[in-house]
């Protein structure tokens, strides 16, 4: 049996963390907001993510001016997120009283989202593990990339979702639609973790905590 690639183990535990949403979609136990909900916060993972890959350069290429970019990085990316929240919550919210302040804490209720975004930030966070610490792509990252790497992500995986929320809204939610929305999602996932992960990844020169 073939030996497992770290990139073959990464989507491996990225699919797993979106078999729940999958089975809740199937057991016409969520919504589509829901659903929508949860990925927007995905979104607000990968900022948080994408400020430990800022650290991660700062320290182990000693590189403290990067402190700077990543506080530009945060206030940016903290408004785009802003406003997606709302505009998710505006328009597939259940009410049109609902508001951020509501999603958020359907998200952190263990009764609520809270379990499915743990794993998605399990998910996430093998990989920059896995990826950006023990791969080596904190040698060779620089200041652009990781200012842009993830609007680009963000916005094809969403516009991908909104479109497809938007035909289950229109069609009533059936389960058949739903399961739509999440396989579409989880199709353009591995697709975009493989072309943001491609390198070959060789074990680091040095260990990642040594500047």
């Amino acid at each position: 049996m073939p030996a497992l690639t770290p990139m073959g183990l990464s989507i491996g535990i990225m699919l797993l963390a979106n078999l729940l949403p999958l089975w809740g979609a199937l057991m016409g136990q969520w919504s589509v907001y829901e659903l929508i909900l949860l990925y927007w916060a995905e979104n607000v993972l990968i900022g948080l993510y994408q400020l430990a890959r800022f650290g991660a350069v700062g320290w182990l290429r000693d590189l403290p001016e990067i402190v700077v970019l990543a506080a530009f990085f945060t206030v940016h990316y903290g408004m785009f997120t802003l406003v997606h929240g709302m505009f998710v919550v505006g328009m597939f919210g259940p009410s049109l009283d609902a508001g951020l302040e509501a999603g958020v804490a359907l998200l952190l209720s263990p009764d609520g989202l809270l379990v499915p975004l743990l794993l998605l930030a399990a998910s996430h966070g093998f990989s920059f593990v896995v990826h950006f610490l023990r791969g080596g792509e904190w040698r060779d990252a620089g200041p652009k990339e990781l200012m842009l790497a993830p609007y680009g992500r963000v916005v094809v995986l969403h516009l991908a979702i909104l479109g497809g929320g938007a035909l289950v809204v229109m069609t009533g939610q059936p389960v058949a639609a739903l399961v739509l929305l999440v396989v579409l999602k989880m199709g353009v996932e591995v697709v975009a973790h493989r072309w943001a992960h491609g390198r070959a990844l060789s074990p680091p020169n040095s260990p990642p905590s040594a500047r």
